[in-house]
């Protein structure tokens, strides 16, 4: 296989889209209040629709290896899809009506983004350095397994302990368009692109009624880089320094107390490691756009639609669970708080007085009763299907997590100007959009209530809270200046955006910058499992919740400034808004040249063909890879050279999902493999590609249930006593099936996959 993948490109977008339009009617039923009827967000639902209902079926042991079922789902889909139509839940008029209207912009972002990465991907394809050998491995084991619960294809016959349900979406869609996964890894990267800002498109229209504003603030979200890229292009500028990928695109990501460090959405899609946190990314939009509409569509709450919102909701939180167990907590905190808080019609209304004043033991009566009953009925509908698909996830999954929670020391904690450095355009975005609001309503002589004080100061006293019980734990070198500022912001958004004048919009937007400011103050005190990685994925959230509240709170600003402000002012905040977006877009220009120009491999193949280096580099392995997925079908054992991480190891298993005794020992281990268990196996390596006793050898690919054994450039560097005579002089144990250049591939005497299996196995 050589080739661009441009075809493979069109199959893959047109697959997506089908299964978008297919989903489309039942997401508009469900989604009325919604000014775009959820049409962005079908373009996540869709696929995970899809997705959900092959994971199912591989649960319940119906799945095989020819794919007919996984078609026969496809097709089912869009026959559910017509009658939708058909029944009117989007009547074909209505859809012409939401075409026409928002057609062009959730296209254009979704096409438009799911482009420009892919042609970044295009420029940069190789599926080799980083921990892309170990997504690809996830990637190929998945295509190629149809049976759960799955193993770690880096410890064979270890159960897997990893969030694994992203990586099952993008294997589904590729067992259906039998895309070749090096491939498909690309396109999957760059369609992540487009399913976030399909999602965004519908959260932000929701709270901005902009279409035209909306377009450009999800452009800006899934482009933005941080101010830390912007701050090492100056310094380079001045100094003469090269602008590429280890000046600036990946310190800029080093900023925290060594190990801990943050990305962020668009430097992950560059740097196109397909990590389970980044797959996460569309879904956790997803959940938050799906919570907004809950919150503020109380009304209807009891009806069919409303139920379904509640259920469908519960089922994308639940599925964080297993996309990315971090957003799971994370999201799932700022979803609750949707709910708690969401818009609660009365059950009937408080009569009042002769002079027609409410009474007060009425409205009280009627406010608790019905919020009471609201809460228990969305908790219920929510909480149930979340739990059903947490316990399901659960089934096929052994989770064995090192570590637990706990307080960071003091050596651990980051200055408050790193917190600027890292997402200090959100941070000095929100406050600004606060303080302009603010602005504005006391120029319009609003008064701050009693009520507003006393929240303002209670979300003041919360923020503080962590860092001052962490004092008392003898902790020191608190970065106080982040702590006050997030108390301060926290308070301020709840006295100037929490609304009492219906306008449930801005009440949400407040909760967003409350969230994003809580969570900032949690992460730096505490920490769960480890301390990088609580960081590393805390900060994700993090980055997308202040984000969005940035651009938000930014539009609402301007308005603000429209309604009380001159016309110089207003053309002063247009050229700030000018300036704020240059910051943004020249750092990531630096970010995509820092990448395009990165060269990992001798020689340049401009395609998306992941693999097409290796045909390069390495023809004889190349060749071994393409024999196994051509001729191997199902997910036998493979041993091959096995050493340390981020180097030449493990490469069979990573470009064809064939599970292998060992693969890169750290990353095995941090996912559940015992000490022990490494160590054994590490020995059982070593002692069949090296053991001169055949009798040993045997025992060792008995205990390993090792079916085929790989003989190349890389084992025989690897293990100097290497001898192949071992290999082609014990006929009885080896039989060699392919051989290209130097590989060679044998398979042992007990596989199931060599045709003398039935008399081996009685040896």
């Amino acid at each position: 296989m050589n080739t661009l993948g441009s075809f493979e490109f069109i199959i893959w977008l047109l697959v997506v889209q089908v299964l978008s339009f297919a989903a489309l009617p039942f997401i508009a039923w469900m989604c009325p209040q919604a000014p775009d009827r959820g049409y962005g967000l079908s373009k996540v639902l869709g696929a995970f629709l899809f997705a959900t209902i092959v994971w199912l079926c591989s649960l319940a042991g119906l799945t095989a290896e020819n794919n007919r079922l996984v078609v026969a789902i496809f097709v089912a889909i869009i026959v559910l899809g017509f009658r939708g139509y058909k029944s009117g839940w989007l009547s074909v008029a209505e859809l012409r009506v939401l075409l026409s209207k928002y057609g062009r912009s959730v296209e254009g972002i979704f096409v438009g983004l799911t482009l420009v990465y892919g042609i970044i991907r295009f420029l940069n394809p190789e599926v080799f350095w980083g921990e892309k050998p170990m997504d690809s491995t996830f990637l190929n084991f998945f295509v190629r397994n149809h049976t759960l619960p799955p193993q770690d294809p880096w410890a064979a016959g270890s159960s897997m302990s990893y969030y694994y349900l992203g990586m099952y979406v993008i294997a589904a869609l590729l067992k259906l368009t039998g895309i070749a996964p090096a491939i498909g890894y690309n396109l999957a990267m760059a369609t992540l692109a487009g399913w976030i800002g399909a999602a965004l498109f519908s959260l932000c229209l929701m709270l901005t009624k902009n279409r035209k504003f909306t377009v450009w603030a999800v452009w800006l979200l899934l482009l933005a880089s941080n101010p830390e890229v912007l701050r090492l292009s100056i310094v380079n500028l001045f100094t003469w320094r090269e602008f590429n990928f280890d000046t600036t695109f990946w310190p800029s990501t080093r900023v925290f107390t060594s190990p801990s460090f943050l990305e962020y959405t668009s430097w992950s899609l560059l740097f196109a490691d397909l990590h389970a946190h980044v797959i996460a990314i569309p879904f956790t939009v997803t959940a938050l756009t799906l919570a907004a509409i809950l919150f503020l569509d109380g009304a209807s709450r009891y009806s069919g639609h409303g139920i379904a919102l509640r259920l469908v909701l519960g089922g994308v939180v639940g599925a964080l669970f297993g996309l990315n167990t971090w957003d799971f907590i994370s999201f799932g905190g700022v979803v609750g708080l949707l709910i708690v808080f969401a818009s609660v019609p009365l059950f009937w209304k408080p009569p009042t007085t002769p002079e027609g004043t409410p009474i007060l033991g009425e409205v009280v009566l009627v406010t608790l009763f019905s919020r009471g009953m609201a809460l228990i009925w969305d908790l219920l509908l929510f909480g149930s299907s979340a739990a059903l698909v947490v316990w399901l996830y659960r089934l096929g999954v052994s989770f064995r997590p090192n570590g637990g929670w706990g307080w960071v020391a003091s050596a651990e904690f980051n200055a408050s100007l790193k917190h600027f450095r890292v997402i200090g355009y959100w941070l000095v975005g929100m406050l600004l959009a606060v303080g302009i609001v603010a602005w504005a309503q006391q120029r319009k002589g609003r008064e701050i209530s009693v009520p507003r004080l006393l929240g303002g100061s209670v979300l003041f006293c919360l923020a503080l809270m962590p860092g001052v019980l962490s004092v008392t734990r003898g902790f020191s070198l608190h970065p106080w200046g982040t702590f006050l500022f997030c108390a301060a912001l926290s308070a301020w958004a709840f006295i100037v955006f929490w609304s009492d004048e219906g306008k449930p919009e801005r009440t949400l937007l407040s909760i967003f910058i409350i969230s994003g400011a809580q969570l900032i103050v949690m992460l730096e005190v505490f920490f769960l499992l480890d301390r990088m990685n609580t960081l590393f994925k805390g900060y994700m959230a993090v980055w997308m919740i202040t984000g969005i509240a940035t651009m938000v709170g930014g539009y609402y600003a301007y308005q603000s400034v429209a309604t009380v402000g001159s016309e110089r002012l207003k053309k002063y905040a247009r050229r700030a808004a000018y300036v704020f977006i240059a910051m943004l877009l020249i750092g990531t220009s630096v970010n995509v040249y820092a990448v395009v120009k990165m060269k990992r491999v001798p020689k340049r193949f401009f395609t998306l063909d992941g693999i097409a280096y290796l045909r390069e580099m390495n023809p004889d392995d190349a060749a071994v890879i393409d024999w196994f997925n051509a001729t191997v079908k199902g997910t036998p054992v493979i041993l091959e050279a096995q050493g340390d991480g981020y180097r030449e190891f493990t490469r069979i298993a990573m470009h064809t999902g064939l599970p292998t005794v060992l693969g890169w020992e750290h990353h095995a281990r941090q996912r559940g493999l015992s000490h022990e268990s490494a160590l054994a196996r590490r020995k059982a390596i070593q002692a069949i590609y090296t053991h001169e006793d055949i009798e040993v050898t045997k025992k060792f690919l008995l205990d390993n249930a090792v079916d085929f054994v790989i003989v190349g450039k890389i084992e025989k560097a690897t293990y100097r006593r290497l001898s192949q005579e071992k290999f082609d002089n014990h006929p009885e144990v080896f039989t060699k099936v392919a051989s290209f250049g130097e590989s060679h591939i044998y398979v042992t005497y007990f596989s199931k996959y060599n045709k003398t299996y039935r008399s081996g196995i009685n040896q």
